[in-house]
C-alpha cells in the first residue's frame, strides 16, 4: 500500500507529514451505512505524525511511503483484535475470580478492554 504524504514542517532531522484520511470514503458507495465513513465526518480529515528526515526534502513535497501488505494486516489485527481478545480476558478472568457478581465480571472485561487500547496506543508507533 502507497500513500502520498505532504512535508509541512521540518524541524531538528525530523519531517511532520500530512497525509489525508478518508480519501477513499468519499468515493466509496457504502459510505452512509460504513462506521469508518460516518465518523469520517465527525473528527479532522488528516493525520500528521513526523518521520525522520530523508535527504533532498523540503516543506511543501509530497513523498510517498509505503507498506507492505504483511505489515497491514499485523497492525489492523493489532488494532482491532488485540482490544477484543483483551475484553473477552478481562470477563473470563472476572468469572474466574468473581464468579457470583457480574457487575465484577463486566468491569474486568472493561479494564481489560481499555487497558490494551492504552497499550496499543502506546506501542504501536
Amino acid at each position: 500500500m502507497k500513500e502520498q504524504f505532504k512535508v509541512i514542517e521540518i524541524e531538528n532531522q525530523t519531517m511532520k507529514l500530512k497525509v489525508n484520511r478518508s480519501s477513499g470514503c468519499h468515493s466509496c458507495e457504502a459510505r452512509s451505512g460504513c462506521g469508518t465513513g460516518i465518523l469520517a465526518n465527525y473528527f479532522e480529515q488528516y493525520t500528521v505524525f513526523n518521520k525522520p528526515l530523508q535527504n533532498g526534502v523540503k516543506i511543501g513535497d509530497f513523498i510517498t511511503l509505503e507498506i507492505s501488505s504483511n505489515e497491514l494486516f499485523y497492525r489492523a489485527f493489532q488494532l482491532y483484535m488485540l482490544p477484543l481478545f483483551a475484553l473477552f480476558a478481562g470477563g473470563m478472568l472476572g468469572n474466574i475470580v468473581y464468579p457470583a457478581s457480574e457487575g465484577m465480571q463486566i468491569l474486568l472485561a472493561f479494564i481489560g478492554f481499555f487497558a490494551s487500547l492504552l497499550l496499543t496506543k502506546y506501542f504501536i508507533k
